[in-house]
């Protein structure tokens, strides 16, 4: 399962005096040492199969989704702003234990950051208040109780908290703290997490819903396809999740680093995982650029001056370094609260939600042709499949994996797409697991 973690012992574990920072006094800290076990466990990969990966954000531009303060082509250096604060993961003697870290980047951190933006990249409210953070808690028991994985402390997959934040929501930070009695063990830590009701997100989940998300399978050593889209990403103001192996030497106070940055001198943990987010890049930092961490060991990890963006709990990995061990990533995109406009598509199941085009682009890259369908829910489906019938009859169906609200799909062919009408098939099923297919025309302009 994606991010399996493994937990070591707490004999395994390395004892680090964190160093004390202003406002916080010195506490004997555990990190877990993966030169004494397996940090982290089976990587699969499963739940990213299917998933289409996102658009460069260049092709929205013009569109309902087009951010509208993202930096320019140019920028060198980019720090997402109005980021969730630097959760800790674990027990406050034992950063790391237990194995909640899909929860908190794909859940809680990547989650907070997405909801708390418009779909054209303004600021919706602070993502830095726990009343506007996805509980990490909630969403690693939901995950553990719902979807059949094993218990805390075990991990967990990725995509599901994508799935549930599309669908749902969670409750939040402020109603459902991650440790709020600070235990000391992981058995108790696991006995309050354990304790949080999961029969349905509660009414003030809505509040935390992000629109769609689109799934990168497998970017390991993939560095030359991968690197300028994920920076084109950042600088639309997208953050990226993403899970892989666990570095030597990364899970100790102060991690060595090269011109600022970690370059992953001593290599990665076979079988290990653990997930992280990138909130930003720098091509000044390392050997030759590298991507902005956000981790969940807390703000005693890596510590550095206060208002230094790469310290503090965040680390500056080097580019090299992150596809080298990196596999699975993830990017959201935000949740429109305006009412669902655009061509409705007919349901073959009368209580199926309203589903319309908003609309459709044409482009063409890398001697491919696309057609991108911006979609607009009245409340979330799960898309299975979509066939594309253009003006001359030619058809072109494309595997769908994932939950949608607010977002985007498209078809890719060689044989560029016509302007003109076309029909629209969408399969899909209710979050009741009733099947629906959508069906109706639109204009291509």
């Amino acid at each position: 399962m994606l991010g399996r973690r493994q937990l070591l012992a707490a004999g395994m574990a390395a004892g680090v005096t964190a160093a004390a920072a202003p406002g916080r006094s010195a506490v004997k800290m555990q990190f877990l040492d993966p030169k004494n076990g397996r940090f982290g466990g089976e990587l699969a990969g499963r739940d990213f199969q299917g998933l289409q990966e996102a658009l460069d954000p260049a092709v929205l531009k013009g569109t309902v989704l087009e951010v509208l303060n993202a930096a320019p082509n140019s920028a060198t250096r980019v720090v997402l702003d109005n980021l969730p604060t630097i959760a800790t993961q674990g027990t406050p003697t034992s950063i790391g234990d237990p194995g909640s870290c899909e929860a908190e980047s794909f859940g809680y951190c990547i989650g907070a950051y997405t909801a708390g933006r418009k779909p054209n990249g303004d600021q919706k409210w602070s993502a830095g208040d726990a009343s506007n953070q996805p509980s990490c808690a909630w969403l690693y028991h939901w995950q553990h109780v719902d979807r059949s994985s094993k218990d805390c402390p075990s991990g967990s997959m990725c995509v599901p908290y994508a799935q549930q934040l599309v669908a749902y929501g969670a409750p939040s930070t402020a109603k459902y703290p991650y440790n709020p009695h600070d235990d000391t063990t992981v058995a108790t830590v696991c006995g309050e997490i354990d304790s949080i009701p999961i029969n349905g997100a509660g009414p003030d989940a809505a509040r935390l819903i992000v629109g769609s998300y689109k799934g990168y399978g497998g970017i390991q050593n993939q560095e030359g396809q991968y690197r300028e889209a994920f920076k084109s990403l950042i600088r639309a103001g997208h953050a990226i999740a993403f899970s892989g192996l666990v570095p030597y030497q990364y899970c100790v106070e102060s991690p060595p680093l090269t011109n600022d940055a970690f370059t992953a001198p001593q290599g990665f943990i076979a079988g290990s995982g653990h997930g992280q987010v990138i909130v930003g890049f720098d091509d000044g930092k390392g050997p030759r650029g590298a991507f902005l961490v956000q981790n969940s060991f807390g703000p005693d990890w890596n510590p550095g001056a206060i208002n230094d963006s790469g310290r503090n709990g965040r680390i500056w990995q080097s580019y090299e370094a992150f596809f080298a061990g990196q596999q699975y990533a993830l990017i959201m995109y935000s949740n429109s609260t305006d009412p669902v406009t655009g061509q409705p598509l007919l349901p073959s199941l009368p209580t199926a939600p309203m589903l319309t085009i908003t609309e459709g682009k044409r482009y063409q890259q890398g001697g491919q042709s696309y057609l991108a369908l911006i979609l607009h829910a009245k409340e979330a489906v799960n898309l299975t499949s979509m066939t594309l019938i253009g003006p001359h009859g030619d058809t072109v169906t494309t595997a769908l994996s994932e939950t949608l609200r607010y977002g985007y799909v498209y078809a890719q062919r060689h044989a560029a797409f016509e302007k003109g009408p076309y029909i629209a098939q969408i399969n899909a099923t209710t979050m009741g697991g009733q099947g629906v297919l959508y069906n109706g025309p639109f204009i291509v302009t």
